[in-house]
């Protein structure tokens, strides 16, 4: 986890430790930098593409996108639930994920 006030992309090299096989993220991990990152440990790139000014993403790119987005809905839905239901926002803390998120994985 990260601070509040930090970017999770800021922290890439941080987060990623080298043995892990597949980076599912969303467009604001999408840089060269971190794609030589991933080669250079072998991890496969499903980090989502992001278009730009003048250069949308292609009908192939799109798609892309979409499939990894159904991989990363599974891991995103629990804290969208923690926040709306449970009422964890901004001024949750580590501590509070931690101990949602273990019991979450326990239920099996």
């Amino acid at each position: 986890m990260t601070p509040g006030n930090v970017h999770d992309s800021q922290e890439r090299d941080t987060l990623l430790l080298g043995d892990e096989s597949a980076l599912y993220a969303d467009a604001a991990y999408s840089s060269q930098q971190t794609r030589d990152k991933l080669a250079k440990f072998v991890i496969a790139d499903q980090v989502q593409r992001k278009g730009y000014r003048g250069k949308p993403l292609s009908k192939q790119e799109q798609a892309r996108n979409k499939a990894i987005a159904v991989t990363r809905a599974g891991g995103e839905r629990p804290f969208a639930t923690y926040k709306r239901y449970y009422g964890a926002g901004q001024k949750c803390n580590l501590f509070w994920f931690s101990c949602h998120g273990c019991a979450h994985s326990q239920r099996g």
